[in-house]
């Protein structure tokens, strides 16, 4: 019996149907929390590949998140094995920028153009405040009060398809209106305040047409133009349309709920095709509208009846069987989203019914919990007593999960957590810039951009007893001493020297070499000072961080949690190349300013959190936790005006019609936050506690608290079902017990090791880990700069020489892609000009981009003399697998690059992979490492190879053979013949000789170095190579 039939058997009877419904026409499967949609979506995709002929990569299912479609891809590759590398699964705005990628002449942008980053965004909107100044959204006291609000309602229109010119008419259609409301109506105040509103839209009506323009104008774009480009290049474009519309042909869509206009849009585009031809398309539409939780103003029930109107001989299948909670939650949920007007639907479409009693097998369940707290403090230390319980009765940390409205919400739990040793996992990375060491990291930065004028005082105390700054604590304390009993500054008094000071400290002098400490610290601030003016700011960034500079990196890789740190650390530098690759000449005091736009508008910087702790209890916003489950689940917090009864805070409101369906004004008040509790509620798989404080302690005030409606409502489900579901849960003990509990709180939380986690995270990492040459050559080398280099990525500045081979590169590749594209060898100056431009996008210093500069024109001058002034027939260029074109040796995902593919024979399909290297060149000898001398830097493990695949630039050729092998979008016919290769720079300087090695590759050599892939793989997943790292290195 296959996985698939397996698999099948378990299905219900709804389930099977929606899994059978195969070229029927679309179909719309309502399925609420539970229900399996997940597992139908994927038993779908395999019953196409089994019932039909189609292609795996004929099929698009469509995701409303990276970790949606990753956990799709997952449960595939269990069902139908490594064809589900195949399968198109992705998300939205993956798909577009990849058609985006592979049809660049169809879009007005550059290849290399990226979207606007959060901070390009409120910088460019700041500008253009500041220039339009429009009153309505610039108040003079906080110019920029608006900024994240005019953000979000530009980011609403853009995904809900809405152009300046229909906003025009949207805006001139409620003027209209108005203008009769005033004419008849004698509410002053709400004339007052309809006239703000429009106000207020016509203001961002010119941000909105200003923004545009400046995005055409520096030709960039956003994140949300990303859908809207491809929509209008589809329309505008029939052949490209036509490409995608004859090789997709099975189309599924996710979280469909969620889903907006521009992307409703972009799946109709592709789907009429099927229409026009008199076909049913294939569509397979997955949502529950009840879980709505992004749409647009909360239309939920939108893209149902957009769904159903659009197609209304469509299929519509509700699943009634819920398989992940108890019936008792079930209950009470259901009953509960039934106090949403717009839940009702059946007066609208007799095929919908939204509110449908889930079946579950589990039986009616454990009552549920409900704690009422005498304040926040104790409501923590309630749950982290119950974890511990929960944790003693073998309960695995990993089942539990704590729930929450906000990011805040959550603070003094994990204060709690930690004093309780209980590991925890947030559902998100923190925010790098509130992260302590990153903090402290961005201190010294600012003092140093104030060192030449003794600035910031306070802040070089601050600096001085960083531990990792590594002066002697009571030193500074002594003079931080002195300072305040003259009343000098610190600055003031270093200058006036040790026999000064020591007058003051009669009896507890400092010594000379104690001095000298403090001295050099300030000499290596006024040095970085100047170094800044000097090095490009990466440079600048990873000496600073060094050992020779202050020790920033050796002192968190020393650090318990180190391999989080390191992460953290990266995502911060990752923020820092961004800046720079928009900025090559970014200071100091530049980067301070950019950063302190973050911190004004709360804009956060991910950490990249990768780190799946197998022993942690889960914390998450409801909105993170939305797909997933746990065994027992907390909700905390619920108070009324957190869950239900919130003031509408928007500041900008939109005109209505913007939602085509649905008549919003039926809403109830509390319809969205409702939608959001039932998704909460039906987190737990077996035990749900919720929990409320009477008072919420802040800044020394107390203030007493209302526990939320929806908590009123279920009391009030309680009561009609006739039956206890809830019961209060006292804490006699845990409040007797209070004092002791708060004590604990204030003590200091112990250490504990941390080896597990830092497996598990590289764990983590390994997971999605894709093997490139470079990668296992690295391995085979030295695992620990694998390790750093590979796996954690430690921040390192761009060497030079790498800059001028990637330029080298760029202007290769723009070269032969002209060169195909005219059927003619380009001009020398022009290959010369793309140099430059792309030397251009390097972060080099001036000395270093002219001396490059200098260097590449005379070696492409003489390059080109001898090898381009032929015309070759390229097939590709710069040919990428591993992304969307997949590369899987058995279950391990290849990646990689080949400079050049040229078509040697086409009628006997003969292939040539050409690399270039811009180094030295080297002698056969050296390429195959037959030649001792090139086996100097070798590991024992490189020696001890088969001779095939010992030299690393050999083993990169045959990796590219396999890259070949193994790419399905070639004619299976087509043969690598040889793999060369091309020393860019002469043999000898001013030479004009230019070496190039060509290889025929044999199969004996593909089995070496796939047998050595496959080890290299094993070792790496199991992670046995950290246990032959010493226990220094693989801290």
């Amino acid at each position: 019996m296959t996985n698939f039939d397996q698999e099948y058997q378990r299905l219900n009877e709804l389930q099977r149907a929606a899994v059978d419904h195969i070229e029927q026409g679309p179909l719309l499967l309502i399925a609420g929390p539970g229900t399996g949609k997940t597992q139908v979506l994927s038993l779908r995709i395999a019953n196409i590949l089994r019932k039909t002929d189609a292609r795996p990569d004929t099929i698009l299912a469509l995701t409303y998140t990276e970790a949606a479609a990753k956990n799709m891809r997952e449960r595939l590759l269990k069902i139908i094995g490594k064809d589900a590398y195949y399968v198109n699964i992705s998300t939205f705005h993956s798909f577009c920028k990849e058609v985006i990628a592979d049809h660049g002449e169809y879009f007005p942008l550059p290849k290399d153009s990226e979207h606007l980053s959060d901070l390009d965004r409120y910088q460019l909107f700041e500008e253009l405040l500041d220039e339009l100044k429009p009153e309505n959204l610039r108040p003079l006291n906080d110019p920029y009060y608006y900024v994240k609000e005019i953000i979000k309602a530009i980011s609403d229109l853009k995904r809900e398809g809405i152009s300046i010119l229909q906003y025009e008419e949207m805006i001139r259609f409620e003027e209209q209106e108005f203008l009769e409301f005033k004419e008849t109506s004698k509410n002053k105040t709400k004339i007052a305040s309809l006239e703000k509103k429009l106000a207020k839209n016509k203001n961002l009506l010119l941000l909105y047409q200003a923004y545009q323009e400046r995005l055409r104008t520096s030709m960039r774009f956003d994140y949300d133009d990303m859908i809207n480009f491809v929509v209008e290049a589809f329309e505008q474009h029939e052949l490209l349309l036509r490409e995608y519309q004859e090789n997709l042909h099975y189309f599924l869509v996710d979280e469909y709920q969620d889903t907006n206009s521009a992307q409703n849009k972009l799946i109709n585009l592709l789907l009429a095709y099927w229409e026009e031809q008199g076909g049913a398309a294939d569509l397979f539409a997955v949502g529950d509208p009840n879980q709505a939780i992004y749409r647009f103003q909360g239309a939920s029930v939108e893209n149902v009846l957009a769904f159903t109107r659009a197609y209304p001989n469509a299929t519509v299948i509700t699943l009634d069987q819920a398989y992940r909670c108890p019936q008792n939650i079930y209950d009470l949920a259901t009953n509960l989203i039934s106090y949403n007007k717009l839940s009702q639907l059946e007066q609208l479409d007799d095929k919908i019914q939204l509110v449908t009693s889930l079946k579950s097998p589990k039986g009616m369940g454990e009552k549920i919990k409900l704690f009422k707290a005498p304040s926040q403090t104790l409501e923590a230390v309630a749950v982290a007593e119950k974890i511990t319980e929960l944790s003693k009765s073998k309960v695995p940390l990993h089942e539990i999960a704590v729930l929450y409205r906000n990011h805040a919400d959550v603070t003094d739990l994990m204060t709690a957590l930690e004093k309780w040793q209980i590991p925890y996992q947030l559902s998100k990375g923190d925010d790098v810039l509130v992260n302590q060491y990153i903090v402290e990291l961005l201190d010294l930065m600012t003092l140093i951009s104030k060192i030449t004028t003794a600035q910031e005082v306070d802040l070089l105390f601050r600096v001085m007893n960083f531990t990792w700054i590594k002066l002697d604590h009571l030193v500074v304390m002594k003079l931080a001493r002195v300072a305040g009993k003259l009343r000098i500054d610190l600055y003031d008094l270093i200058a006036k020297g040790l026999d000064f000071i020591n007058r003051e400290l009669s009896g507890q002098e400092i010594s000379e070499a104690e001095f000298l400490t403090v001295n050099t610290f300030l000499e290596k601030l006024r040095d970085f000072a100047q170094q800044d003016q000097v090095l490009t700011f990466n440079h600048f960034f990873e000496q600073l961080i060094s050992k020779q500079g202050f020790g920033f990196l050796n002192y968190i890789q020393s650090l318990a949690d180190s391999f989080e740190q390191i992460t953290v650390l990266n995502t911060f530098f990752a923020e820092i190349k961004v800046m720079l690759d928009k900025n090559h000449q970014l200071r100091l005091a530049d980067f301070l300013k950019q950063i302190e736009v973050y911190k004004n508008h709360q804009i956060k910087i991910q950490s990249k959190d990768l780190l799946e702790k197998p022993k942690a209890v889960y914390l998450s916003t409801v909105h993170s936790a939305k797909g997933m489950e746990w065994e027992h689940v907390f909700l905390i917090n619920l108070l009324d005006k957190k869950w239900g009864n919130q003031k509408d805070r928007s500041k900008i409101k939109l005109p209505s019609g913007i939602i085509k369906n649905t008549d919003l004004s039926e809403k109830e008040r509390n319809e969205d936050d409702r939608r959001l509790f039932y998704v909460a509620l039906s987190r737990a798989k077996k035990q749900l506690y919720l929990s409320y404080p009477e008072k919420i302690i802040e800044n020394g005030q107390s203030s007493d608290k209302f526990p939320s409606i929806f908590l009123a409502e279920l009391k009030e489900i309680e009561s009609k079902l006739g039956q206890q579901l809830i019961e209060n849960d006292e804490k006699k003990t845990l409040l007797d017990q209070a004092p002791s509990h708060l004590s604990k709180l204030i003590s200091p939380a112990l250490k504990s090791t941390h080896s597990h986690t830092e497996r598990a995270f590289l764990t983590a990492i390994i997971k999605d880990f894709k093997l490139s040459v470079t990668a296992l050559n690295n391995y085979l080398r030295d695992p620990q700069e694998f390790l750093e280099n590979n796996l954690l990525r430690i921040p390192r500045a761009k060497k030079t020489a790498l800059s001028f081979g990637t330029a080298v590169h760029v202007a290769l590749e723009r070269f032969f892609k002209l060169e195909k594209q005219s059927d003619q060898v380009p001009s020398l100056e022009f290959l010369l000009q793309e140099f430059k431009l792309a030397l251009q996008q390097e972060i080099l210093g001036a000395g270093d981009f002219a001396e490059s500069l200098k260097h590449g024109n005379e070696v492409l001058s003489s390059y080109y003399q001898q090898r381009l002034l032929q015309k070759i027939n390229v097939f590709d260029v710069e040919r990428s697998f591993g992304t969307s074109r997949k590369a899987v040796l058995g279950d391990i995902q290849l990646s990689g690059k080949i400079d050049r593919i040229d078509l040697l024979d086409s009628k006997k399909g003969l292939l040539r992979v050409c690399d270039y290297k811009t180094g030295k060149p080297k002698t056969r000898g050296g390429i195959e490492a037959t030649e001792k001398s090139y086996q100097k830097d070798f590991s024992e493990r490189e020696l001890n190879l088969p001779a095939s695949i010992r030299g690393p630039y050999k083993r990169q050729l045959i990796f590219y053979k396999i890259l070949l092998d193994l790419d399905r979008t070639i004619n299976p016919t087509w043969q690598l013949s040889e793999a060369v290769f091309d020393f860019v720079e002469p043999k000898e300087k001013g030479s004009g000789k230019h070496i190039l090695h060509a290889y025929s590759i044999t199969d004996e050599e593909v089995a070496d170095l796939k047998k050595l892939i496959k080890e290299v793989m094993q070792e790496i997943r199991s992670l046995s190579f950290l246990d032959a790292l010493p226990p220094a290195r693989a801290k």
